[in-house]
Order: structure tokens, then C-alpha cells, then sequence
């Protein structure tokens, strides 16, 4: 696979295939290496620790503590006739969960957000040899809605299930623009955009969704009941 070295993570495209999911994570989960660098899980499980408030078990709500840092709050919600996105990958995830996964928790950044009439809680992170990116976004559209969206750029879309969860994984058209997973949740889905600059690795790049299905996997216990 050809990656343009000019090629710069669009991270999350507002309104267009590449905006609300533009641009994995997680879990306490081991991170092994494919050998080219590809961050991915393994089964190996550690113990996720979060920095910041209290602890709520509730639904909606994860039973650990979230992150506080005020540049990383998430805005204020303006849903209309769609329920409020409770899981924040910016704050619900801790820094030893992007560490496993072959991240770099220090290059953790809040990246677009949305919040109009539906919304889309965004993160964004790197691994340390900036050979990879992961955009992260939480919103309250419906899995048919995001298939949409993807069909109508003429992506090529296979269904899957992931720990129980409806997903989608997605090759858009032009294969530099990476690979997606759409992951179903109680009030829509949560999108995981990953893209490959070639240029920083030190071998030949992988297959773009090589993968990232164990990257996604890791993450799904700090998404919580929601």
C-alpha cells in the first residue's frame, strides 16, 4: 500500500467522510509489535489506572476514575430527539491503556468536537514514532446512519461483531485516508479512524487495517455500560 508522505490525519472531517470519522485503543491490554511498528493488542491484560475524579458506577458512567484536566473537558451537548454521548475517549481512557495499545499518552489531544443538533465527542493520539495516528470519536448517530454516510463515499464496508458489539470495518476509497471501525453502542457508535505514514516506519507499511480490531477490542472495557 502506497502512503502519501504529504499526507496529513484528518482527524475528524465535520460534516463529510472524513469529518466524523477522519482520521486503537485500548483496554489494559499488552502491546505486542507486528515488527513494522503496528501498535496492536495483545491478550495479555494489566490493570487500567486513571488519574483524576471519583469513581461512579452508574450506567452511562465509568466505574473508574476519569481523567480532569480542563483542556480535555468535553463541551456542553445541544442533542435534539437523540440521547446525550456518555463515553468521552478523552477523558475515559487512561494513559496506561494508550500505552499498551503502542500510543503515546502525551500526544493525547482533544480534536474537533461536534455538538449541533447530534454529537460527536472526538480524541486524537500518536504513537511515539509518529508512524501512526488514532482518531477517536463518541457520538449518538446510529450505526445505519454511519454505514450511510460510508456507502455514499463508496467505501468498502464488512460487517463483523466485536465482543458482542455490531461493527463495521471500513476501507474508504483512497487507501491513503487509512482504515475505520464504526463500533455499535447503546446510543449509537463509536468511530476509530487509524492512519499509516509510511514514511516513519522503518520497514514496509502493513496492510491498512491490519490489526485494528484487537486495537479496538482493548478498548472496549473502558467504554463502560454505555
Amino acid at each position: 500500500m502506497t502512503v502519501v508522505k504529504a499526507l496529513r490525519p484528518k482527524i475528524f472531517r465535520r460534516f463529510s467522510a472524513a469529518s466524523i470519522l477522519a482520521l486503537g485503543a485500548l483496554m489494559a491490554a499488552g502491546c505486542s509489535s507486528t515488527g513494522v511498528g503496528n501498535p496492536v493488542a495483545s491478550s495479555t491484560a494489566a490493570t487500567a489506572s486513571g488519574s483524576g475524579s471519583t469513581a461512579a458506577s452508574t450506567a452511562g458512567r465509568p466505574p473508574f476514575p476519569t481523567l480532569t484536566a480542563p483542556d480535555l473537558q468535553p463541551p456542553k451537548q445541544q442533542n435534539q430527539n437523540r440521547p446525550d454521548v456518555a463515553f468521552d475517549p478523552c477523558t475515559w481512557i487512561d494513559d496506561d491503556t494508550i500505552s499498551h495499545l503502542g500510543y503515546d499518552p502525551r500526544s493525547r489531544k482533544r480534536s474537533t468536537d461536534i455538538h449541533a443538533e447530534y454529537t460527536f465527542l472526538g480524541c486524537a493520539f500518536k504513537s511515539p514514532d509518529k508512524a501512526y495516528t488514532l482518531g477517536i470519536l463518541s457520538g449518538n448517530r446510529t450505526l445505519d446512519e454511519g454505514r450511510a454516510k460510508f456507502t455514499n463515499d463508496s467505501a468498502q464496508i464488512q460487517d463483523t461483531t466485536i465482543d458482542g458489539h455490531a461493527a463495521l470495518i471500513v476501507r474508504p476509497q483512497m487507501p491513503s485516508t487509512g482504515c475505520t471501525v464504526l463500533l455499535q453502542t447503546k446510543v449509537g457508535y463509536i468511530g476509530f479512524d487509524r492512519i499509516i505514514f509510511a514514511d516513519h516506519l522503518t520497514g514496509p507499511a502493513p496492510e491498512r487495517c491490519s490489526g485494528i480490531v484487537d486495537l479496538v477490542r482493548g478498548i472496549i472495557p473502558r467504554i463502560g455500560d454505555s
